[in-house]
Protein backbone atom coordinates (compact mmCIF):
# COMPACT_ATOMS: atom_id res chain seq x y z
CA UNK A 1 0.00 0.00 0.00
CA UNK A 2 1.09 3.52 -0.68
CA UNK A 3 2.07 5.62 2.29
CA UNK A 4 2.10 9.00 0.53
CA UNK A 5 -0.71 11.36 -0.26
CA UNK A 6 -1.30 11.51 -4.01
CA UNK A 7 -2.17 9.50 -7.10
CA UNK A 8 -1.34 5.79 -7.00
CA UNK A 9 -1.59 3.43 -9.98
CA UNK A 10 -4.06 0.61 -9.25
CA UNK A 11 -6.99 -1.28 -10.86
CA UNK A 12 -9.60 1.35 -9.94
CA UNK A 13 -7.56 3.91 -11.92
CA UNK A 14 -9.21 2.51 -15.04
CA UNK A 15 -12.32 4.53 -14.25
CA UNK A 16 -12.59 7.81 -16.11
CA UNK A 17 -11.11 10.65 -13.99
CA UNK A 18 -14.09 12.85 -14.79
CA UNK A 19 -16.34 10.12 -13.39
CA UNK A 20 -14.33 10.16 -10.15
CA UNK A 21 -14.85 13.92 -9.85
CA UNK A 22 -18.57 13.65 -10.57
CA UNK A 23 -18.97 10.79 -8.08
CA UNK A 24 -17.30 12.88 -5.39
CA UNK A 25 -19.55 15.88 -6.09
CA UNK A 26 -22.72 13.77 -6.22
CA UNK A 27 -21.77 11.91 -3.03
CA UNK A 28 -21.26 15.15 -1.10
CA UNK A 29 -24.40 16.74 -2.56
CA UNK A 30 -26.44 13.74 -1.46
CA UNK A 31 -25.35 13.86 2.18
CA UNK A 32 -25.91 17.62 2.26
CA UNK A 33 -29.43 17.28 0.86
CA UNK A 34 -30.45 14.40 3.13
CA UNK A 35 -28.56 14.79 6.39
CA UNK A 36 -29.05 11.34 7.88
CA UNK A 37 -26.31 9.72 9.93
CA UNK A 38 -27.55 6.25 8.92
CA UNK A 39 -27.12 7.06 5.21
CA UNK A 40 -23.70 8.64 5.82
CA UNK A 41 -22.61 5.56 7.77
CA UNK A 42 -23.75 3.28 4.94
CA UNK A 43 -21.81 5.39 2.41
CA UNK A 44 -18.72 5.47 4.62
CA UNK A 45 -18.35 1.69 4.35
CA UNK A 46 -17.75 1.57 0.54
CA UNK A 47 -15.47 4.62 0.77
CA UNK A 48 -13.26 2.85 3.32
CA UNK A 49 -13.43 -0.30 1.19
CA UNK A 50 -12.21 1.82 -1.73
CA UNK A 51 -8.94 2.43 0.11
CA UNK A 52 -8.46 -1.32 0.45
CA UNK A 53 -9.33 -2.05 -3.18
CA UNK A 54 -7.11 0.78 -4.38
CA UNK A 55 -4.21 -0.39 -2.21
CA UNK A 56 -4.03 3.04 -0.62
CA UNK A 57 -3.17 3.02 3.06
CA UNK A 58 -5.38 4.97 5.43
CA UNK A 59 -2.31 5.36 7.60
CA UNK A 60 -0.85 8.19 5.51
CA UNK A 61 0.43 9.13 8.90
CA UNK A 62 -0.92 7.80 12.15
CA UNK A 63 -0.95 11.31 13.58
CA UNK A 64 -3.08 12.68 10.72
CA UNK A 65 -5.57 9.81 10.76
CA UNK A 66 -5.74 10.00 14.54
CA UNK A 67 -6.40 13.74 14.35
CA UNK A 68 -9.25 13.26 11.85
CA UNK A 69 -10.95 10.65 14.05
CA UNK A 70 -10.42 12.63 17.26
CA UNK A 71 -11.76 15.80 15.65
CA UNK A 72 -14.91 13.94 14.57
CA UNK A 73 -15.34 12.77 18.19
CA UNK A 74 -14.96 16.37 19.36
CA UNK A 75 -17.66 17.43 16.88
CA UNK A 76 -19.92 14.69 18.21
CA UNK A 77 -19.45 15.72 21.85
CA UNK A 78 -19.80 19.43 21.04
CA UNK A 79 -23.16 18.85 19.34
CA UNK A 80 -24.37 16.85 22.35
CA UNK A 81 -23.43 19.70 24.68
CA UNK A 82 -25.06 22.51 22.67
CA UNK A 83 -28.23 20.59 21.67
CA UNK A 84 -30.59 20.16 24.66
CA UNK A 85 -33.69 19.22 22.61
CA UNK A 86 -35.16 15.73 22.52
CA UNK A 87 -35.62 12.85 24.93
CA UNK A 88 -33.31 13.13 27.92
CA UNK A 89 -30.91 10.18 28.31
CA UNK A 90 -28.85 11.55 31.17
CA UNK A 91 -26.13 14.06 31.94
CA UNK A 92 -22.44 14.13 31.10
CA UNK A 93 -21.76 15.50 34.59
CA UNK A 94 -24.32 13.89 36.95
CA UNK A 95 -25.65 15.47 40.11
CA UNK A 96 -23.34 15.04 43.10
CA UNK A 97 -25.03 16.36 46.25
CA UNK A 98 -25.71 20.02 45.47
CA UNK A 99 -23.38 20.07 42.46
CA UNK A 100 -24.84 19.53 38.97
CA UNK A 101 -26.21 18.09 36.87
CA UNK A 102 -24.65 19.66 33.76
CA UNK A 103 -24.66 19.04 30.00
CA UNK A 104 -27.78 16.97 29.25
CA UNK A 105 -27.51 14.14 26.72
CA UNK A 106 -30.62 14.06 24.53
CA UNK A 107 -31.81 11.93 21.63
CA UNK A 108 -31.72 14.85 19.19
CA UNK A 109 -28.25 15.87 20.38
CA UNK A 110 -26.89 12.36 19.82
CA UNK A 111 -28.55 12.14 16.40
CA UNK A 112 -27.24 15.54 15.33
CA UNK A 113 -23.77 14.75 16.66
CA UNK A 114 -23.64 11.46 14.75
CA UNK A 115 -24.87 13.19 11.59
CA UNK A 116 -22.20 15.91 11.65
CA UNK A 117 -19.28 13.74 12.78
CA UNK A 118 -19.93 10.91 10.29
CA UNK A 119 -20.47 13.38 7.45
CA UNK A 120 -17.18 15.01 8.36
CA UNK A 121 -15.41 11.64 8.15
CA UNK A 122 -17.14 10.88 4.86
CA UNK A 123 -16.12 14.21 3.31
CA UNK A 124 -12.49 13.88 4.39
CA UNK A 125 -12.01 10.23 3.45
CA UNK A 126 -13.85 10.48 0.11
CA UNK A 127 -11.71 13.50 -0.84
CA UNK A 128 -8.55 11.61 0.13
CA UNK A 129 -9.68 8.64 -1.95
CA UNK A 130 -10.41 10.91 -4.93
CA UNK A 131 -6.90 12.38 -4.80
CA UNK A 132 -5.40 8.88 -4.56
CA UNK A 133 -7.26 7.26 -7.47
CA UNK A 134 -7.42 10.16 -9.95
CA UNK A 135 -4.69 10.76 -12.52
CA UNK A 136 -4.38 14.57 -12.76
CA UNK A 137 -3.19 14.50 -16.38
CA UNK A 138 -6.13 12.41 -17.57
CA UNK A 139 -8.49 14.55 -15.50
CA UNK A 140 -7.22 17.65 -17.31
CA UNK A 141 -7.93 16.01 -20.67
CA UNK A 142 -11.42 14.99 -19.53
CA UNK A 143 -12.20 18.56 -18.48
CA UNK A 144 -11.07 19.94 -21.83
CA UNK A 145 -13.54 17.60 -23.54
CA UNK A 146 -16.26 19.49 -21.64
CA UNK A 147 -15.01 22.72 -23.28
CA UNK A 148 -13.53 23.94 -20.01
CA UNK A 149 -10.59 26.29 -20.77
CA UNK A 150 -7.30 24.45 -20.39
CA UNK A 151 -6.02 27.14 -18.02
CA UNK A 152 -8.66 26.17 -15.42
CA UNK A 153 -8.16 22.45 -15.90
CA UNK A 154 -4.40 22.93 -15.62
CA UNK A 155 -4.89 24.81 -12.34
CA UNK A 156 -6.70 21.75 -10.95
CA UNK A 157 -3.91 19.49 -12.20
CA UNK A 158 -1.31 21.65 -10.46
CA UNK A 159 -3.28 21.49 -7.20
CA UNK A 160 -3.48 17.69 -7.35
CA UNK A 161 0.18 17.38 -8.34
CA UNK A 162 1.38 19.65 -5.56
CA UNK A 163 -0.57 17.93 -2.79
CA UNK A 164 1.84 14.97 -2.47
CA UNK A 165 4.82 17.31 -2.93
CA UNK A 166 3.67 19.57 -0.10
CA UNK A 167 2.92 16.55 2.06
CA UNK A 168 6.40 15.10 1.49
CA UNK A 169 7.98 18.52 2.04
CA UNK A 170 6.07 18.91 5.30
CA UNK A 171 7.35 15.56 6.54
CA UNK A 172 10.90 16.53 5.55
CA UNK A 173 10.68 19.81 7.46
CA UNK A 174 9.28 18.07 10.53
CA UNK A 175 12.03 15.44 10.48
CA UNK A 176 14.66 18.15 10.07
CA UNK A 177 13.28 20.08 13.03
CA UNK A 178 13.00 16.89 15.07
CA UNK A 179 16.66 16.08 14.39
CA UNK A 180 17.48 19.49 15.87
CA UNK A 181 15.48 18.71 18.99
CA UNK A 182 12.46 20.85 18.06
CA UNK A 183 9.09 19.17 18.59
CA UNK A 184 5.75 20.70 17.45
CA UNK A 185 3.87 21.92 20.52
CA UNK A 186 0.20 22.81 20.85
CA UNK A 187 -0.91 24.51 24.05
CA UNK A 188 -0.81 28.23 24.45
CA UNK A 189 -0.31 31.05 21.98
CA UNK A 190 3.47 31.15 22.44
CA UNK A 191 3.88 27.44 21.64
CA UNK A 192 1.61 27.68 18.60
CA UNK A 193 3.57 30.66 17.23
CA UNK A 194 6.80 28.78 17.86
CA UNK A 195 5.52 25.76 15.94
CA UNK A 196 4.46 27.99 13.05
CA UNK A 197 7.85 29.68 13.02
CA UNK A 198 9.82 26.43 12.82
CA UNK A 199 7.46 24.47 10.56
CA UNK A 200 5.26 26.74 8.45
CA UNK A 201 7.85 29.29 7.34
CA UNK A 202 10.37 26.73 5.96
CA UNK A 203 7.52 24.98 4.18
CA UNK A 204 6.33 28.30 2.71
CA UNK A 205 9.81 29.19 1.42
CA UNK A 206 10.23 25.74 -0.14
CA UNK A 207 6.78 25.93 -1.76
CA UNK A 208 7.46 29.36 -3.24
CA UNK A 209 10.71 28.11 -4.77
CA UNK A 210 8.85 25.20 -6.37
CA UNK A 211 6.18 27.55 -7.74
CA UNK A 212 8.82 29.85 -9.20
CA UNK A 213 10.60 26.94 -10.88
CA UNK A 214 7.29 25.71 -12.29
CA UNK A 215 6.33 29.14 -13.68
CA UNK A 216 9.71 29.46 -15.42
CA UNK A 217 9.28 25.98 -16.89
CA UNK A 218 5.79 26.87 -18.16
CA UNK A 219 7.07 30.08 -19.77
CA UNK A 220 9.91 28.19 -21.41
CA UNK A 221 7.50 25.69 -22.92
CA UNK A 222 5.14 28.34 -24.25
CA UNK A 223 2.20 27.69 -21.96
CA UNK A 224 -0.76 29.83 -23.04
CA UNK A 225 0.70 30.60 -26.47
CA UNK A 226 -2.09 28.70 -28.23
CA UNK A 227 -5.67 28.00 -27.20
CA UNK A 228 -5.41 24.41 -28.45
CA UNK A 229 -3.41 21.78 -26.61
CA UNK A 230 -2.12 18.32 -27.45
CA UNK A 231 -2.01 15.46 -24.94
CA UNK A 232 0.28 12.45 -24.87
CA UNK A 233 -2.28 10.47 -22.82
CA UNK A 234 -6.02 10.78 -23.31
CA UNK A 235 -8.93 9.58 -21.20
CA UNK A 236 -11.74 7.45 -22.60
CA UNK A 237 -15.36 7.36 -21.49
CA UNK A 238 -16.59 3.76 -21.50
CA UNK A 239 -19.92 2.02 -21.00
CA UNK A 240 -19.15 1.10 -17.39
CA UNK A 241 -18.54 4.79 -16.64
CA UNK A 242 -22.01 5.61 -17.95
CA UNK A 243 -23.59 2.83 -15.87
CA UNK A 244 -21.82 3.96 -12.69
CA UNK A 245 -22.82 7.58 -13.34
CA UNK A 246 -26.42 6.48 -13.86
CA UNK A 247 -26.37 4.72 -10.48
CA UNK A 248 -24.95 7.83 -8.83
CA UNK A 249 -27.77 9.96 -10.27
CA UNK A 250 -30.24 7.41 -8.90
CA UNK A 251 -28.61 7.85 -5.48
CA UNK A 252 -28.92 11.64 -5.75
CA UNK A 253 -32.58 11.33 -6.76
CA UNK A 254 -33.17 9.06 -3.77
CA UNK A 255 -31.65 11.67 -1.44
CA UNK A 256 -33.91 14.37 -2.91
CA UNK A 257 -37.02 12.21 -2.50
CA UNK A 258 -36.08 11.31 1.07
CA UNK A 259 -35.45 14.96 1.97
CA UNK A 260 -38.81 15.90 0.42
CA UNK A 261 -40.64 13.30 2.53
CA UNK A 262 -41.91 11.42 -0.53
CA UNK A 263 -40.51 8.06 0.61
CA UNK A 264 -41.58 7.73 4.27
CA UNK A 265 -41.29 3.93 4.18
CA UNK A 266 -37.57 4.12 3.33
CA UNK A 267 -36.93 7.18 5.52
CA UNK A 268 -37.80 5.08 8.58
CA UNK A 269 -34.63 3.05 8.04
CA UNK A 270 -32.48 6.00 6.90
Amino acid sequence: MSSNLGYVQHPTSKLNPLLNLMLLIILLLGIMIYQSWQLSLILLAPVLSGFKLSRVSLQLSRRRTKFIVLFSIVLFLFQIIITPNGTLFGFIIPQIHDFGPFFPVTSYGVERGLSISIRFLLIIFSSMLFVSITDPTLLAHSLTLLRIPFRYSFALVIALRFLPLFDAENQTVRLAQKSRGIEPEIGGLHKILRTIQYTFFPLLVSSLSRVEALSMSMDGRGFGFSSTRTYMRKSEWKLRDSLILLCSFAYLLLCILLASGLLPQIAIFL
